[in-house]
């Protein structure tokens, strides 16, 4: 009977640990990815700004995240800089509270790393366009979809929503 050779034993450990850690880093980039680690707090200057425009009277910002949505850009044809998907949690005059997504186009520069997001330019479709995506945000307030190319479906827009919940 003939002995295994110990080389083709370790060489058979090195591929099983090779396997092992090829695995895991595969699971902890799927893990990274799904993490809500994209998400921004919001500057109480622009969820002023959203509330300003409420036909209906008066809503008080509770909670806004936003989240980057950098596949935008690929989809209009008036680009902006930077798009954004901004969902914010309001209480309605009678004290009941809803949320709604709206979808801002800017070419102010990017927030720092650890700033909340804010608005610098006009709200003017030219420097930056703003638009209510949910028919909660069309109804409490007045900022028409003219040229945000972010819809209430994308896969965003629950990303968006998730922040506001881990928030």
């Amino acid at each position: 009977m003939q002995r295994p050779k110990r080389t083709s034993v370790y060489a058979g450990m090195a591929l099983v640990a090779a396997g092992v850690a090829a695995a895991a880093l595969v699971v902890a980039v799927v893990a990274d990815v799904r993490e809500p680690d994209d998400c921004l707090r919001v500057d109480d200057s622009l969820t002023s700004l959203i509330v300003a425009r409420s036909p209906k009277g008066p809503i008080t910002p509770d909670a806004a995240n936003a989240i980057e949505d950098p596949f935008a850009r690929s989809r209009n044809s008036v680009p902006y800089g930077n798009y954004y998907i901004i969902v914010m949690r309001w209480q309605l005059p009678d004290g009941a509270t809803i949320d709604g997504v709206w979808g801002l186009g800017t070419n102010s520069p990017k927030p720092e790393r650890g700033q909340a997001l804010s608005q610098h330019a006009p709200v003017d479709g030219r420097a930056s366009s703003l638009a209510a995506i949910t028919p909660s945000a069309m109804q409490w307030t007045d900022w028409p979809n003219r040229d945000i190319p972010i819809q209430e479906g994308d896969p965003l827009v629950q990303k968006a929503r998730e922040c506001l919940t881990h928030s």
